[in-house]
């Protein structure tokens, strides 16, 4: 058996991703303190300082790798993959939240935002609801209240059609329909399809919703899952500062100021491969410290609060002339955490704890259950 594969398959909790997803928040809040504001045509020209939405990205990433990991673990131990239990635990982990957030910024819409921007939100309001935003977003409309609802409507389309796949297409076939789909998708972004798929058709808003980065997530889990996959991943991304190196990678795919998009994606598929195919990879030392891991923990909390923690204390520094995105960065995110922990510890932890009666795998005592992949540090479930 190749070195490393067995243990990588009895892996339950992979420790650096906490770590990444906490490196991406701060990110995308780095990037939406600067929005908006009279700084941000100078903070465009610097590419340093204007990738920090990429940190999405790599929440995708991560996302189609850890989904589909689960899935085919669940297959392989139990024959087949039970759609209602993956269903009712991606609800317990995204509905409770989602819909209390959009139920907030209802009231808080009605109250203070009487005005085009109101008119927007109220507009979009039920394809929030039902995860289809991204079907029907138009550049009218495009940038508005609640606009972050695209990501969480991304993955539920993923999640809505990829079990399926799992369930009756299983090995090279599976991974030959998402190869297939990210070509379609490509060659749409780029309107070389404009002939079969005409822009602003619906099935042509379909495809282009679909994300890349959860393809190439999903890529890498399986290629993993394989043995000759592992092997052959393993002698590229095995390397104890293969993490380090990809990580350099992906700073530098980021810096042109005209990237080519695929470039950074595939550059951050690589880091999440070299985070997870070795515990002990050359990042883990810092991905794993407490606060930058328990901020991981919280990333899906501070994504939906971000954009009202960024707000409130713009709010607050106009007040004082103060109003920099360098300081409303730091007093965002720090607020966007605690608001986080607070909906995390009294209100997310009571639908998190439901997800085991419907995992098909029963973690060990003292460890907390993430879909299958279990992290042995708390007691409470997170999401993958």
């Amino acid at each position: 058996m190749t070195p490393g594969y067995a243990k990588f398959r009895e892996v339950r909790f992979f420790s650096s991703l906490d770590g990444l997803r906490a490196l991406s928040i701060a990110g995308v809040i780095w990037f939406h303190s600067w929005w908006g504001t009279p700084y941000f045509p100078q903070f465009q020209r610097i590419p340093v300082l204007r990738q920090g939405s990429f940190g999405v990205e790599i929440f995708f990433v991560i996302s189609g790798f850890l989904i589909t990991t689960l899935l085919l673990r669940e297959r392989d131990r139990c024959g087949e993959i039970s759609i209602r239990d993956f269903y009712i635990r991606r609800a317990l982990r995204i509905w409770p939240l989602y819909y209390a957030t959009i139920a907030l910024y209802v009231v808080v819409v009605l109250i203070f935002e009487r005005n085009w921007r109101g008119q927007c939100f109220f507009h979009y309001l039920p394809s929030f609801l039902t995860y289809t935003y991204t079907w029907f977003i138009s550049p009218k409309w495009n940038g508005g209240i609640f606009n972050l609802a695209w990501t969480l409507c991304t993955e539920e389309q993923f999640y809505a059609f990829w079990p399926l796949v799992l369930r009756f297409f299983r090995g090279f076939r599976s991974s030959a329909m998402i190869v297939a789909l990210i070509a379609l998708r490509y060659a749409a972004g780029y309107g070389w399809t404009n002939r079969i798929l005409p822009p602003g058709w619906l099935p042509t808003r379909i495809l282009l919703s679909a994300s890349i980065a959860i393809c190439l997530g999903v890529l890498l889990a399986q290629a993993l899952h394989s043995e000759r996959g592992f092997r052959w991943l393993y002698s590229v991304l095995g390397r104890k500062w293969s993490a380090l190196l990809m990580l350099a990678a992906l700073a530098a795919s980021l810096f042109p100021v005209h990237m080519h998009y695929i470039v950074p994606l595939l550059a951050t598929t690589a880091l999440v491969g070299a985070c997870v195919i070795r515990e002990d990879n050359g990042l883990a030392s810092i991905l794993r410290l407490r606060p930058i891991a328990y901020m991981g923990v919280l990333s899906y909390g501070m994504y939906l609060f971000n954009s009202l923690s960024i707000h409130a204390v713009q709010l607050a520094l106009s007040r004082t002339g103060l109003l920099y995105p360098p300081l409303v960065f730091p007093l965002a995110l720090g607020l966007a955490t605690a608001t986080a922990w607070v909906s995390y510890r009294y209100f997310e932890s009571r639908f998190l704890k439901l997800k085991t009666r419907f995992s098909r795998v029963h973690p060990a005592p003292a460890e907390r259950a993430t879909d299958g992949i279990a992290d042995p540090r708390t007691g409470v479930p997170v999401h993958p």
